[in-house]
């Protein structure tokens, strides 16, 4: 009887260790989708300054304007941009994000991973938190400079409406999300 109870507590913490290393795993994998879905956002910028011409293009993550949750991308280049080529290179990251966590979103096993429920959370949350900061900080007050959002309207694009398709955008792929039962960062919301 005692070897028995022996066994069955055995199977028990084996059960637990596996589920502790698992949890451990997805933990590592969504702090690695938290990263490339800020590096995918930036890289969209990058590739825009690249488009048009400049010469030395930089990528920081996570950028000098937070601890942890942001990037920032600089470029040199010759001459002055267009107004239109600066509101592409503002929206260049949201589309690059946001069509990358298009992908994995279709892709079902890549979005219930850890990776793909970190990268997916962060892309959203960006939008989001892009639109909420646009709306309660002022460029120039306390050392902020501003977001892609502030970009894009110094450079004459309509803030307003990027904002609705960024959070409206977010909304739908949290829906979507949910209907198919993939919960993003570990959590399944219910709206």
């Amino acid at each position: 009887m005692r070897n028995a109870v022996v066994l069955l507590m055995g199977i028990g913490l084996s059960d637990a260790a596996h589920a502790a290393g698992q949890n451990i795993e997805r933990g590592i994998g969504a702090a690695a989708g938290i990263f490339a879905g800020i590096y995918v956002h930036e890289l969209g910028h990058a590739t825009a300054f690249r488009a048009a011409g400049a010469e030395q293009v930089r990528i920081r993550v996570p950028g000098p304007q937070c601890a942890l949750l942001c990037g920032q991308t600089d470029a040199q280049w010759t001459g002055a941009l267009s107004p239109a080529t600066l509101r592409g290179i503002s929206v260049a990251g949201f589309l690059a994000s946001n069509l990358a966590s298009e992908v994995v979103l279709r892709h079902e096993p890549a979005a219930r991973s850890g990776f793909g429920q970190g990268f997916v959370a962060t892309n959203l949350y960006s939008n989001v938190m892009h639109v909420a900061t646009y709306y309660t900080r002022v460029r120039g007050r306390n050392g902020y400079r501003g977001n892609d959002i502030d970009t894009f309207e110094m450079a004459g694009g309509n803030p307003h409406l990027l904002s609705a398709g960024l959070v409206a955008y977010s909304l739908y792929a949290v829906q979507r999300a949910r209907k198919k039962g993939i919960p993003i960062v570990f959590v399944g919301g219910h709206f």
